[in-house]
């Protein structure tokens, strides 16, 4: 079918549902229809290619049709991924997405946010910069508009937040290590301001101990990890496994020890967050925590998008993250 000529009415046909019932559906206002027959309703409305038309949406229920995130860096691989999940989400109820890079700057941060709630969107997901200067802003936020909290939460952000089980996540990779024999883990990671940065980096120190080397960098690059790297050659040699932060932090890592003549993983083994496809570009491929960023897009649009007011609930959700085991840590030593 045409997906320019779909019309409501069609959904409604192929739904076996009456057309006010799928315009109630479709509208993002699903009172008294069944769950179960509401998302029967969208199923045949993405299957034959219906876009409710925004503009009119907008004048009828005073919704913009848009949903906005905010993120700290594009820049950073697992960033776009997130923000390609929420597209996709957005896409599938009918929405818009509006982007925002906040440039690791929390004055950034909030006038982005000015912007978006001045009748632009909807709602916001938003990955905070800081977990102790960002929740300002995201109150003021908050009370225009629906607004979540996604990867990242700060301290008095008053907002449901979706995050990566960051403590869960440290483990396993620790685990691993140390199931391949390894018992000296390093730790490299960047921007403890976030609380992501904070909760790995304390993960790390109560599970490897107090006394494994840690090595904080000022940012999330290639170019910081190769820094890592060079600072874990020259201050110790008694390591045989790395854990770093994000996988852009790896990557800088992974080149400067192979250009230092270290064997990966004979002498090393490699581990990082995110699992971008960066790191499957490496030779070893380097083994990685997966985040479930479609789950985290999933669990926030509906959160933000559905009945009631559960976003204003300041809870915290942590999803657990998966382990993909790749070459940087399976090799013999």
């Amino acid at each position: 079918m045409n997906r320019q000529r779909v019309r409501l009415i069609d959904v409604a046909e192929a739904a076996d549902v009456s057309r006010a019932t799928a315009s109630r559906v479709l509208s993002g206002s699903p009172r008294n229809v069944d769950p179960v027959l509401a998302e029967r309703v969208w199923a045949v409305a993405r299957r034959i290619g219906y876009r409710p038309h925004l503009s009119a949406r907008a004048l009828r229920t005073g919704q913009t049709g848009t949903v906005g995130i905010v993120v700290p860096t594009l820049t950073n691989p697992y960033f776009v991924a997130l923000a390609e999940a929420f597209a996709g989400e957005s896409r599938d109820r009918g929405a818009d997405l509006l982007i925002a890079d906040s440039r690791n700057d929390v004055e950034s941060e909030a006038a982005h946010l000015r912007r978006l709630t001045d009748g632009r969107v909807d709602a916001i997901a938003i990955v905070p910069v800081s977990y102790e200067d960002s929740g300002a802003a995201l109150v003021e936020a908050r009370d225009a508009v629906p607004l979540a909290q996604v990867d990242r939460r700060t301290r008095d952000g008053n907002t449901a937040a979706i995050v990566l089980d960051n403590i869960t996540g440290v483990r396993l990779l620790i685990e691993h290590l140390r199931e391949a024999g390894r018992e000296r883990i390093a730790y490299v990671g960047a921007e403890t301001a976030s609380s992501s940065g904070a909760e790995r980096l304390a993960a790390f120190t109560d599970i490897a101990g107090e006394h494994a080397p840690v090595t904080v960098v000022s940012e999330f690059s290639t170019s910081a990890g190769r820094e890592a790297a060079r600072h874990l050659l020259d201050s110790t040699t008694d390591i045989d496994a790395i854990v770093c932060g994000a996988d852009v932090l790896a990557v800088g890592v992974h080149s400067t020890l192979q250009r230092s003549g270290v064997s990966l993983p004979g002498d090393i083994a490699l581990v990082s967050f995110d699992d971008s496809e960066l790191l499957e570009l490496t030779d070893p491929p380097i083994t990685s925590l997966s985040p479930p960023v479609g789950e985290i897009a999933r669990r926030t649009t509906e959160l933000l998008m559905g009945e009631g007011d559960a976003w204003r609930e300041p809870s915290v959700e942590r999803l657990v993250p998966g382990l993909v085991i790749r070459e940087s840590t399976q090799g013999h030593r």
